[in-house]
């Protein structure tokens, strides 16, 4: 089974960077200062034994001189019970041994006996003299018996250095990761609200981090780019829905869009009182045919301009093709209402058009219905259409199906 990669996390990725600095940098000021101290004791070492050697060996000499082995023995077991000597030995001139001692009860493995073998390896080497005749010679082992608290307080103190470094390493790498994410955060953040609520005018703030900064910098672009193609999408949205709703010569909401509107009133909770309104320019063929297109799409748009300024502002004024127009006409369920627009409608063919100075007659025929009076929206056109039949045989060239009283 293969494994998933799990990528790494910038808390991680800045812990390990600042505990590898903190490591390197503790170990080298660490290597440092051990070398530094070691030194130092070294030299404390050696001139604290040649002083104890020198004033060991103007005590001992005279007992040298005459041989008196009890004063040499009591005189070195007295330096080594008082001083930080490990061992003492006196040779006579030919080598041999006049005297010995030692610090007895040593520990093998010890603080003290590591350091007796880095400072006090060598021992100090001294010739016993009178009336500068040499009498043998006096060999001193030091003892690091003092400094042994010295070297534990040193080993104490990189401990709590380090233990005070590793929570200040640690405290760093917190407080900038928090500091960092804050200012990834609004990006973030920015970026999950852009992308549910859409919202392309939305910026990124500022962050005081420069290479932050730049990011948002070049996130903010991004947006008024993305601002401007979805403005210009929306816009060119709205139109292309316009354009599929309407008719291009006349403008109007078109036989689609009308049959929209239709269904709605059949749809709606409760019964909705509406009269549907079907016009046909009588003899429309002949416009197109004596004065051309060009002529008849003026008459058209002239037309449907003018019967657009008599409707109430509520009214659906709708092209469904060539010489065919629908009006809905919301609120309305008396004859009276529908007689009076269809009057209206008919004023508007009172007087001739004027195309490139020919004039030009039309009327038109109006046939209406009552949605109350349908049960379907196909009932309801056939209804209106039955009335617009009916109309171009009658001299009003209007009909309301079925023929209701003003009440």
């Amino acid at each position: 089974m293969k494994q998933l990669y799990t990528p790494i996390t910038l808390h991680q990725l800045f812990t390990r960077s600042q505990l590898t600095i903190f490591v390197l940098t503790f170990t080298i000021c660490s290597a440092i200062f051990l070398v530094i101290s070691t030194y130092t004791m070294n030299a404390y070492a050696k001139s604290s034994l040649n002083i104890l050697t020198e004033a060991l060996n103007e005590r001992i000499q005279p007992a040298v001189v005459f041989n008196d082995r009890l004063t040499i023995n009591q005189i070195l077991n007295e330096y080594i019970q008082q001083y930080p000597i490990r061992a003492i030995e006196i040779n006579a001139p030919d080598n041999s041994i006049l005297a010995h001692a030692e610090q007895k009860d040593l520990q093998q493995f010890s603080s003290q006996s590591f350091l007796d073998h880095l400072l006090y390896s060598q021992p100090i080497y001294m010739n016993i003299e009178h009336n500068q005749q040499n009498f043998g010679k006096l060999i001193v082992y030091g003892n690091s018996s003092e400094l042994v608290i010295f070297f534990h307080k040193i080993l104490l103190a990189l401990l709590i250095g380090f233990t005070l470094l590793l929570a200040t390493a640690y405290w760093a790498v917190n407080s900038v990761y928090q500091y960092l994410m804050q200012s990834i955060r609004m990006i973030v953040e920015s970026a999950q609200t852009i992308s549910v609520k859409k919202n392309y005018n939305m910026r990124v703030s500022s962050s005081d981090i420069q290479e932050l900064q730049a990011l948002s910098t070049a996130f903010n672009g991004l947006l008024s780019e993305i601002e401007q193609s979805n403005r210009t999408l929306l816009s060119e949205n709205n139109k292309l829905l316009h354009q599929s709703k309407h008719d291009p010569l006349t403008l109007l909401p078109n036989r689609s869009f009308f049959y929209q509107e239709l269904f709605k009133l059949f749809e709606a909770a409760e019964p909705q009182n509406a009269a549907v309104l079907l016009l046909d320019l009588n003899h429309f063929k002949n416009v197109n045919e004596k004065f051309g297109h060009l002529a008849g799409d003026a008459v058209l748009r002239a037309s449907s301009y003018c019967v657009k300024k008599v409707l109430p502002e509520d009214a659906f004024f709708s092209r469904l093709g060539g010489d065919e127009f629908a009006i809905i006409l919301p609120n309305s369920c008396v004859s009276a209402d529908i007689t009076h627009h269809c009057q209206r409608i008919q004023e508007c063919f009172a007087s001739t058009f004027i195309f490139e100075q020919q004039n030009i007659s039309l009327s038109i025929s109006i046939g209406a219905a009552f949605t109350h009076k349908a049960k379907t929206p196909e009932e309801l056109i056939a209804n209106a259409d039955h009335a617009l039949c009916k109309a171009k045989q009658l001299n009003e060239k209007w009909y309301i199906y079925p023929k209701l009283d003003n009440k």
